[in-house]
């Protein structure tokens, strides 16, 4: 598979995953009298930070809605490489392995303080950028290869 096309297969599985995320997270409800409970005192106990009074169900909401905002921003920046790779797949190598390494990282956390089911997209992402590495160094070298000996004759 292509460069190019495993990267717009990545921003699919993410945008999933994200827009998984924007559901459910914006339909949440707590379950049970203790998670009600958990969500009262979360909302109720508000203290004062950098002069602002906030409470850390205040924390809850931004982060959720942070990582909505994040997912879109992977998701457009995974299909904008796509569209660069197809003309020079080598030059995204950079950027595709930061996205990977920081992928390994929200799995690695997903894992620590959520759960498992959070990881699966991640796992899927990560093996498409993976494989975007690998054959984009594959095809640079190739080309470079190609144009040393087109030069030495």
């Amino acid at each position: 598979m292509k460069p190019a096309t495993t990267l717009r297969v990545a921003s699919g599985v993410a945008l999933l995953q994200y827009v998984a995320h924007a559901f459910l997270f914006l339909n949440a409800v707590p379950h049970g009298a203790e998670a009600t409970a958990a969500v009262e005192a979360m909302k109720s106990n508000h203290f004062v930070v950098t002069g602002l009074a906030r409470s850390y169900w205040d924390y809850y909401q931004g982060y959720g809605f942070m990582v909505i905002v994040t997912g879109v921003m992977e998701v457009g920046l995974l299909w904008q490489l796509a569209s660069l790779a197809k003309t020079d797949a080598g030059r995204v190598r950079p950027a595709i392995g930061i996205i990977l390494a920081a992928i390994v990282a929200h799995a690695v956390l997903a894992v620590r303080y959520f759960s498992v089911t959070p990881i699966a997209p991640d796992v899927l992402v990560a093996v498409c950028l993976g494989w975007t590495l690998f054959a984009s160094r594959t095809r640079s070298q190739a080309s470079a290869q190609t144009g040393a000996v087109a030069g030495a004759g």
